[in-house]
């Protein structure tokens, strides 16, 4: 997440007594880093330091700090786009450049379109749900400036059970809240869609739009970059494996961050070891040393796991048909 999220929170929340950032490795001095960021580990913390001396609900006590200019180039893209539709499609694309644990679906209605939000990591339901509690306020926000303040029919559903702070939610989000629904959703009128927002603007929106790719190509560079050290390790590895958790730590991360970081690089650490198994199975086989002294040199301790594996790597093999040896 972007430390201007957390250095509003601070601002707002973290005066006198109390210390919101306890426990998240951070100290004020941090927050005054234009570039850095902060791990999920992190804000999720200082949500539960937030919940704990203030109670449920926290989003709600100042929902006017959750305009449009702290969503940075997100909020600006969306509402400077051509058309109300076309702005809305770009939650869902550029969300993930500012939280990327998060991830958003629109589809289509008869009379409205819907954008299901959920996020894509295992958090408590008081840490996750303040998360969207402010993509909400966010989205009611930049609604009403691109429709110039005219938001009869946007309506919001939270997968939760009704909170005791219902009614605060429904005075900032408007009448059109309603919760133990089946998914996280806001619903926008379809008429909406083709409407000209009030703030559009091309020149505006293509500073944006540009400033939004960078981010996300610098993302992927980096989660690049990690598979890359993945590969690297998983190849250095002696005899035996090495698993997801000591790989984690031999990067300096946690387990869950290098599982999006590598998703978002199109793979996950389960192929990447699997692939790598099956590089040393091709080698030693060409070694000619016997399948089940593979399978120990592999770091197979079941036999019959071994066996479906090499099956899967090699469907046509024969006793007599080896497979190349990696250059």
């Amino acid at each position: 997440m972007t430390m201007g999220y957390l250095r509003l929170l601070h601002r707002v929340y973290g005066t006198g007594d109390h210390d919101i950032l306890a426990g998240a490795d951070l100290v004020p001095e941090d927050l005054a880093d234009p570039v850095r960021e902060i791990s999920l580990f992190q804000q999720a913390r200082v949500i539960d330091n937030l919940t704990a001396i203030y109670g449920p609900g926290i989003v709600f006590s100042k929902p006017e700090i959750w305009n449009v200019s702290i969503h940075g180039a997100v909020a600006i893209a969306v509402i400077s786009a051509a058309t109300v539709g076309e702005g809305i499609k770009l939650l869902p694309r550029y969300g993930p450049a500012r939280t990327p644990f998060q991830r958003g679906v629109i589809r289509e209605g008869r009379d409205h379109y819907t954008l299901d939000w959920e996020v894509t990591v295992p958090l408590t339901q008081t840490q996750w749900l303040p998360m969207m509690e402010v993509n909400f306020l966010a989205i009611r926000s930049m609604m009403q400036s691109a429709l110039g303040g005219d938001i009869d029919g946007l309506e919001f559903s939270f997968s939760v059970p009704i909170p005791t702070y219902a009614e605060r939610a429904r005075a900032a989000l408007g009448p059109g809240v309603e919760y133990e629904a089946g998914v996280n959703r806001v619903r926008f009128p379809r008429s909406w869609w083709s409407m000209r927002p009030v703030t559009a603007d091309p020149i505006l929106h293509r500073g944006a739009i540009n400033e939004l790719e960078l981010a996300l190509r610098r993302r992927r560079e980096n989660s690049a970059l990690l598979k890359g050290r993945v590969e690297h390790l998983l190849q250095s590895m002696p005899d035996g494996r090495l698993g997801a958790d000591a790989v984690a730590r031999s990067l300096g991360i946690s387990r869950r961050t290098m599982a999006r970081r590598l998703s978002e690089a199109g793979t996950n650490f389960r192929s990447l070891l699997d692939d790598e198994l099956k590089e040393r199975a091709v080698h030693l086989r060409s070694a000619r040393l016997r399948r089940d002294e593979i399978a120990v040199r592999l770091g197979y301790e079941d036999a019959a796991s071994f066996n479906r594996a090499w099956r899967r790597w090699f469907p046509k093999d024969r006793e007599t048909q080896r497979p190349a040896i990696r250059v």
